[in-house]
């Protein structure tokens, strides 16, 4: 259908023609990968494409974001979150022009996101790990970013009681952004689930995850 046709030349324009696009995807997807090897569960989301793992997903995109806001997925985040970054003009004699940056907020969340890393990254129930501190630390996040708050429970074994509130309290505010993350524009937000799930899968997406909308 005539639909159809215009909705795959702008997803492509979007996410293939664009490189920076296509290049968030595929690290997010890599990435997600990454962490089906460390929790199972996650796996399972995927191979059936769980509702969960559409509550799970804008948590992960937010995170990813936060780890490294310059590169990796900003330019995706900027496409879905655009009321949250600002214009401001470039430098003249570097001959930089127009340039975007995070409004206050985001950055605040940024800093919160960097200091619960490394509050973790020095908490005593790290030290028998056998990855670098900030490695543990970002598994350990990650690990609270797909089980939730109902689950997180065994995460926190041997944390301070004020390395576990640093985690808590950013985590609650990421869930917050994770529903502004679907809500602004839920159309941008479906299109890109729909291209993260095709890539994830090898282009085998399951009926269920077609059907999600937010």
């Amino acid at each position: 259908r005539l639909a159809d046709w215009e909705e795959s030349w702008e997803v492509g324009a979007r996410y293939v023609q664009q490189t920076s696009m296509l290049e968030a995807v595929c690290r997010l997807v890599a990435q997600v990968k990454a962490l089906e090897a460390l929790t199972p569960v996650l796996t399972q989301m995927c191979e059936d494409c769980d509702v969960e793992l559409f509550l799970v997903l804008p948590r992960i995109v937010l995170l990813c974001f936060l780890a490294d806001p310059k590169h990796g997925l900003a330019e995706l985040v900027k496409g879905l979150l655009p009321h949250h970054f600002v214009r401001v003009e470039g430098c003249q004699e570097t001959g930089a022009g127009t340039l975007t940056k995070m409004d206050p907020e985001f950055e605040g969340l940024v800093c919160q996101f960097r200091n619960a890393m490394q509050v973790l990254a020095v908490s005593p129930s790290l030290k028998a790990s056998r990855v670098a501190p900030e490695e543990a630390a970002w598994e350990v996040i990650m690990r609270r970013a797909i089980a939730g708050s109902s689950e997180a429970g065994d995460l926190y074994n041997a944390c301070p009681a004020p390395t576990k509130k640093a985690i808590e309290d950013m985590m609650r505010d990421v869930e917050g952004w994770s529903l502004d993350l679907q809500r602004h524009c839920p159309e941008d937000w479906n299109q890109f689930s729909a291209v993260f799930v095709q890539c994830l899968l090898g282009g085998k997406q399951r009926d269920t995850a077609a059907e999600f909308q937010v």
